[in-house]
């Protein structure tokens, strides 16, 4: 009886554990989960705008607003201590972290700017006390930020504050050579200062905590990424890590190679002095062989002389050449126009010739510089041979600094086509001012507008005196291009229009006619000049010689058009340029009206 009880006294215990264990919820409490609102989204541009517009006086944000964004460099490598930079499509800033550690490089976050301060630390502009708990939503993690391309001088311009960059061609200066990058054994941060083939240096700042302060500095020349950073008006580097500092190549001296070179402003090259069968050689220009053994060489073809580069009868497998402008101080108004033509087409592709450009070139080393194609029309297979095709006016506003244009062939003993280069002119007038050089003119003005000034690609239009220019003017349903003083309320008015350069080594047998009338006559005040040393933009300095040519006068009726006769200008070699010079003046009453229509430059 006893062993039954105790039987029965287990039964219960068992079926008690049994029941209580059932009875325990096996969901476990969950942290409540934190929302962070996104609010206005802003960009980092409006971020400096915001600033700015505020006088430079740090704002603090109260509402909910958020900055999407990509980690550019964080604080894992010692190079930076509770910081990061972050950038977005419009531009970079800095972040200073209440911790380190938590936002890494690649990480695409969204940044919650409640009661974070906008502000300026020494310069660079900083989101202040950025909770990465409260104010940090990772998006993704492993976002490749590709960085930009950019010099020296641009960084120096201070638009490229906390941004992303790689920089070409550049060392460290002899000075720093020898030396590591910062002090690990003392903690000590270093500047250490990097240049260019150009002259042009920059501050490389290293922490004495950075996991690389130790390591020596690199004695090559090459390529450098880095974040941008500014420091009481220096712009200075952060490296990220010395897997992305390649300064493995020769270093350049004194500038480098084209560097040496005085950068030039304007280039006017029709290689008169050329050579025929010579390589070509002219002060400030580089005449390089990536490929082969041929560089481009002087050539002549009906008295004009030009640069030519050619496969033909070479026995080569591959021939690739490069002619090189000095370095450019290019502007915002820049534009390169040339003339090119081809002989004997072979190749399979139209790349025989190419047009680049670089702000990095050092002047001799042509692999490590960045090349950019530049969009110009060129001599093709379908253009008759001989023939020189413009290029058309190329702007170089996108590449302002020093620059060099380069003029590549590509050819082989298969592909042997001869391509010719000529009249190369960059300049800041556009075609009127030094462009294409041409063989024949048929202008009849009836693309232009009633009482707006000629603007004829090619042509030069300007006053010398007074404002007016040429203009376009209709009577009889004619447009024709119009010069006068009438009502200008001016002492003196002086209206130059002007040609596109004429190539006069082509034939030998030019002629010009063309036609003018006046209208109210009281002066004479057309003049018909040519100038065979006009660079294209300043009138004064050229020799102007007066055409013999029949021009409207006081006899002639109003309106009523006048032939110049055939104008011989066999005479003239070069390049040259003819002008209709207008002077008269309103105050002292030289007003006639004069005009000009059908220019007509042709040849036997």
């Amino acid at each position: 009886m006893k062993k039954n009880n105790i039987f029965l006294l287990s039964i219960v215990l068992i079926l008690s554990l049994f029941i209580s264990v059932s009875c325990i919820d096996d969901k476990f409490d969950e942290p409540p989960q934190i929302i962070i609102p996104e609010g206005n989204v802003l960009t980092i541009s409006q971020l400096r705008d915001m600033y700015n517009a505020n006088n430079g006086q740090s704002i603090k944000f109260v509402g909910d607003s958020s900055v999407y964004a990509t980690v550019i460099m964080d604080d894992k490598s010692g190079n930076i201590y509770k910081n990061a930079y972050v950038q977005d499509a419009t531009g970079g800033i800095n972040l200073h972290v209440l911790s380190s550690g938590g936002i890494y490089q690649g990480d695409s976050i969204r940044i919650y700017l409640k009661n974070l301060i906008l502000g300026d630390y020494s310069g660079v502009l900083q989101l202040d006390s950025v909770d990465i708990d409260n104010n940090i939503i990772k998006q993704k993690t492993q976002v490749e930020i590709q960085p930009k391309d950019v010099l020296i001088s641009e960084i120096n311009t201070g638009n490229y504050q906390s941004q992303l960059v790689k920089l070409n061609n550049v060392q460290f200066m002899e000075s720093e050579l020898g030396k590591t990058y910062a002090d690990s054994a003392n903690k000590v941060t270093k500047n250490r200062m990097l240049e260019d083939s150009l002259g042009n240096t920059i501050i490389v700042r290293t922490s004495g905590y950075a996991n690389f302060a130790n390591e020596p500095i690199p004695e090559g020349r090459g390529s450098l990424i880095a974040v941008v950073s500014e420091y009481n008006g220096d712009m200075q580097l952060y490296i990220r890590s010395t897997d992305e500092v390649l300064l493995t190549n020769e270093r350049f001296e004194n500038g480098g190679g084209g560097g040496n070179v005085t950068p030039v402003d304007e280039i006017n090259e029709s290689f008169n002095d050329a050579q025929d069968y010579e390589d070509i050689d002219i002060e400030g220009w580089s005449n390089i062989i990536e490929a082969g053994n041929r560089k481009w060489q002087g050539k002549s073809f009906s008295g004009n002389k030009y640069a030519q580069a050619t496969g033909y009868n070479s026995g080569l497998d591959e021939m690739i050449s490069w002619l090189i402008t000095p370095p450019i101080n290019i502007t915002d108004e820049h534009v390169l126009n040339f003339n090119s033509a081809k002989a004997y087409w072979e190749h399979q592709t139209d790349d025989a010739l190419t047009v680049w450009i670089s702000n990095d070139y050092d002047g001799s080393d042509i692999a490590s510089a960045t090349w950019t194609q530049l969009n110009a029309v060129v001599a093709g297979q379908n253009d008759p041979d001989n023939d020189w095709i413009s290029s058309g006016d190329i702007s170089l506003a996108n590449y302002q600094g020093v620059g060099y244009i380069a003029f590549k062939y590509r050819g082989s003993a298969t592909e042997s086509t001869s391509i010719r280069i000529d009249d190369i002119i960059v300049n800041t007038q556009g075609g009127g001012g030094g462009g294409n050089a041409v063989t024949t003119i048929d202008e009849d003005f009836e693309s232009q507008t009633n009482y707006e000034d000629i603007d004829i690609e090619g042509w030069l239009n300007f006053a010398e005196s007074g404002t007016r220019a040429w203009q376009g003017k209709e009577y009889s349903n004619n447009i024709y291009a119009q010069a006068t003083a009438y009502n200008s309320g001016e002492d003196l008015n002086v209206s130059w229009l002007i040609t596109p350069p004429i190539d006069f080594d082509v034939y030998n047998n030019e002629k010009i006619i063309f036609e003018t009338a006046k209208a109210y006559w009281n002066h004479n005040g057309l003049e018909v000049l040519i100038s065979t040393d006009f660079d294209g933009t300043n009138v004064s300095t050229a020799t102007w010689e007066p055409l013999d040519a029949v021009i409207a006068g006081e006899n002639d009726p109003d309106h009523e058009w006048i032939s110049s006769g055939e104008v011989d200008l066999s005479s003239y070699t070069g390049t040259g340029y003819i002008a209709f010079k207008y002077t008269g003046s309103d105050t002292n009453g030289e007003t006639t009206s004069y005009r000009i229509d059908n220019i007509h430059l042709s040849h036997e």
